[in-house]
């Protein structure tokens, strides 16, 4: 069942009030919020594009242990730090909903491939993304996340039914034709197939949004973002220096209106962003032989924003909340350790379905 943990808001009332879904900015301020679940994840069914992304240390554990269950009692330790941040969020007055239980364990196919299983339900920032009132769904380019979105599914139907708009992205296929053959010309694991984006390669800001090419997202994803928007929003694509690029909330976060945290090994300057106040994120605290199956320490500096003062982070990335709390903001520290093996921290593991604040122009478009 789908779950929910609330406490009184800020205003007195239990929920917010007004649209189903509002939310135009990565900062104003947090209302309502869904946070992902890793009960019953398994490990991601092996494909070839994975190389670009994934830690070479995992690519023999995904190719063995792929649809088979991650390590329990890191697991158990994970998804208690996923219940702890509700709480934190609950006790900040914001609304927390989750999502059902899925049997991620399964082996599914379709008439061009089959996959072991699936992955998670704990990273609602890669499979969906709220723009304004309409919620989008992503067409994923790893086969294992194929269902992902349906253990958000009774979410978005709810949604919906109250006057939220539901834009999902054309169902790909996933055939070999949108890889890339090791070796082969071309920066991408991806080809231009067809549409393919995670909703973790945007950031919002207002009526203009961000986006990173990557390994999982192509231009022919950005151009249907950009056709399915409309002409209300505009969706720009900005440079990163990361060979291994998939999401981009690990090289830039979004803090508040003109101030912006950033990858110093991997954020390329745009001039979309002069005038900007500009932070470099310390280096991660994550000791060395920390598990690390998805991502880098990096993910260090994927924080939430409750507001333009407020941030949740990390409890034991001491430098961060230093460089934060001397930039003049809040900070929430949280245990997250365990999350981060698992591919994500504050960021990836929430999707904000209500903040104040309607659409704006903060960004320098020329």
């Amino acid at each position: 069942m789908t779950g929910e943990v609330t406490q009184p808001a800020r205003d007195g009332t239990r929920a917010p009030t007004g649209r189903a879904v509002n939310s135009y900015t990565e900062w104003d301020p947090l209302r309502e919020v869904v946070v992902g679940s890793l009960a019953g994840a398994v490990f991601p069914t092996w494909h070839e594009s994975m190389r670009q992304t994934m830690p070479e240390s995992a690519w023999p554990v995904f190719q063995e242990l792929g649809g088979k269950p991650l390590p329990e009692r890191h697991l158990k330790a994970a998804e208690d730090e996923l219940d702890g941040l509700a709480d934190v969020l609950a006790s900040e007055g914001i609304r927390v909903l989750r999502p059902d239980a899925a049997p991620h364990h399964r082996p599914f196919r379709t008439p061009g491939w089959e996959s072991d299983g699936g992955l998670y339900a704990a990273m609602p920032r890669d499979s969906l993304m709220v723009v304004g009132d309409a919620i989008i769904e992503a067409p994923m380019s790893w086969r294992c996340r194929y269902h992902e979105a349906d253990a958000f599914r009774p979410l978005i139907k709810s949604y919906f039914r109250r006057g939220a708009r539901w834009l999902p992205a054309p169902r790909p296929q996933l055939t070999d034709e949108l890889y890339r053959s090791p070796g082969s010309p071309g920066q991408w694991a991806v080809t231009e197939f067809e549409p393919v984006f995670d909703a973790a390669d945007f950031l919002r800001f207002g009526q203009d949004l961000i986006v990173q090419r990557s390994h999982v997202t192509n231009a022919f994803g950005i151009d249907w973002m950009r056709s399915a928007l409309g002409p209300e929003f505009t969706v720009s694509v900005v440079e990163t220096d990361d060979a291994h690029a998939m999401h981009i909330d690990a090289t830039v976060s979004a803090l508040a209106p003109g101030r912006l945290l950033v990858n110093p090994e991997r954020y390329v300057h745009s001039e979309l962003f002069d005038g900007w106040e500009i932070l470099p994120a310390p280096a991660p605290a994550l000791p060395a032989d920390w598990p690390m199956y998805f991502c880098s320490p990096w993910v260090s500096m994927n924080v939430l924003s409750l507001d333009p003062g407020t941030v949740v982070v990390e409890r034991q990335e001491r430098p961060l909340i230093d460089a934060l709390t001397g930039w003049g903001f809040r900070c929430i520290p949280v245990d997250f350790r365990h999350v981060y093996s698992f591919g994500g921290s504050f960021h990836c593991v929430t999707l904000d379905t209500v903040r104040e604040g309607g659409p704006g122009r903060y960004l320098s478009l020329r």
